[in-house]
């Protein structure tokens, strides 16, 4: 594990207030120098700015900041591939702490859509895989007025040019 997150991985958890403010608790009813600190505590920046500040260097705090990610985010099933969790657009940050958690190496979510050939596999060039061909777009050009509000018809403007 890195020796403290990225700043992307901090941010995931410092929207978490479950997280943080799970942590600030575990960390103040805790023995040890740093427990008389987050007792203090109250307010979201105050926690986080000193999490993040001793999540390196006490051994301590990156334990209990782990175990609640582990506990509360991935509900203690860090047993078991990522793509069972049943997350299907997780965040960034989610993703690092997960990486670093189990190891597990995560691809990149895919930008592609399916059915662009090499992009969805996450190979080839430009923004669609195919060198010089944009990505399929939805348009709402010829539609048929009577249908482009029918939901039966496929929701409003799903043809593709």
């Amino acid at each position: 594990m890195a020796t403290s997150p990225p700043a992307y991985a901090w941010d995931w958890f410092a929207r978490q207030r479950l997280l943080w403010r799970e942590v600030r608790s575990r960390l103040a009813a805790g023995g040890g120098p740093s427990a008389a600190r987050y007792a203090t505590l109250e307010e979201r920046g105050e926690v986080i700015t000193l999490v993040r500040s001793d999540y390196p260097n006490d051994e301590q705090v990156r334990r209990t900041v782990q175990a609640v990610v582990t506990d509360l985010a991935f509900l203690g099933r860090t047993d078991r591939p990522f793509a069972a969790l049943g997350v299907r657009t997780a965040p960034r940050g989610m993703r690092w702490w997960w990486t670093a958690l189990t190891g597990e190496q995560l691809d990149r979510p895919s930008t592609a859509h399916p059915g662009n050939g090499p992009a969805a596999t996450g190979t080839g060039g430009g923004a669609s895989g195919r060198m010089g061909v944009p990505p399929q777009q939805l348009s709402l050009v010829d539609l048929d007025p009577a249908h482009a509000r029918d939901d039966v018809a496929e929701g409003y403007g799903d043809s593709r040019r």
